[in-house]
C-alpha cells in the first residue's frame, strides 16, 4: 500500500489519523469489555477443567481481538494508543471491581461447598456449571488419592478448590459466609460454631434438588 501524496512516508508507516486513533480507542474498549465478560463468565470452568481446546480458544480470541483493535492498518502509534487504552481500562476496572467486590461479598455469588465427608454435593456443582468429572480432575491435581480423605472441599469464586483433609480442622471464621455452610459438620470446626441438625451431604443434596 502506498501513502497518499500529502502524507509523509514515515508517518504513513508509524502514525495514525485522529479518526483512526478514535477507532482504536473504541475498538479496544469494546473488546476489553467483551473479553473480560467472557473470562468472568467462563473463567471458573476454564480454571477448574483446563484443556488444550480451552487454551486454544482463549489464545485465538486474544489474537483476533488484538488484530481488531488496530483497525485497517496496524501502526506503531496505533499500538501505543491501544496499549495505553488497555492500561487505563485495567486501572479503571480494578477500581470498579474493588467496589463491586465489596457489594458481591454481601449480595453476589459466594464460595460454595461441593464435597463433605467424601460425598459430592452435585446440586452445588450444577450451580457453578460443573460436573462430578470436573471435580474429580481437580481433586487428582490436588494430590487426592481417596475420596474419603476429603473432609471438606470448597469451590472458590475464581474456580480454585480449597480442600480440608480428613483429620484436620478449620477455624469457623474462615467458613463464614460460604454457600452451603450448614452442611459442614460441627466436628470439623475448631471452635464448634454449629450444633445439631442433619449434616448428611447426601440428604442435603437431595433436599436442594427437591426444592429446585
Amino acid at each position: 500500500m502506498h501513502p497518499p501524496a500529502d502524507v509523509h512516508p514515515l508517518w504513513f508507516q508509524i502514525g495514525i489519523s485522529w479518526w483512526g486513533a478514535l477507532g482504536v480507542v473504541i475498538a479496544t474498549v469494546v473488546l476489553y469489555l467483551v473479553y473480560t465478560g467472557l473470562m468472568r463468565l467462563l473463567g471458573p470452568r476454564l480454571m477448574a477443567a483446563p484443556s488444550a481446546l480451552s487454551f486454544t480458544l482463549v489464545a485465538l480470541f486474544g489474537a483476533i481481538a488484538a488484530r481488531a483493535m488496530m483497525g485497517n492498518s496496524p501502526t506503531l502509534l496505533g499500538a501505543l494508543i491501544a496499549i495505553g487504552t488497555l492500561l487505563c481500562m485495567e486501572v479503571m476496572m480494578g477500581r470498579i471491581s474493588d467496589a463491586v467486590g465489596r457489594f458481591r461479598r454481601h449480595h453476589g455469588p459466594r464460595p460454595v461447598v461441593v464435597m463433605v465427608s467424601g460425598q459430592v454435593i452435585e446440586a452445588n456443582l450444577r450451580k457453578r456449571h460443573l460436573t462430578g468429572g470436573h471435580l474429580m480432575d481437580m481433586l487428582r491435581r490436588a494430590g487426592i488419592h481417596r475420596l474419603v480423605d476429603v473432609e471438606l472441599a470448597i469451590l472458590e469464586n475464581r474456580g480454585t478448590l480449597t480442600i480440608v483433609r480428613a483429620g484436620d480442622q478449620v477455624d469457623d471464621a474462615l467458613l463464614a459466609g460460604i454457600e452451603g455452610e450448614q452442611l459442614i459438620p460441627a466436628s470439623l470446626l475448631r471452635h464448634g460454631r454449629r450444633s445439631g441438625g442433619d449434616h448428611r451431604p447426601g440428604g442435603a443434596a437431595s433436599s436442594d434438588a427437591e426444592q429446585g
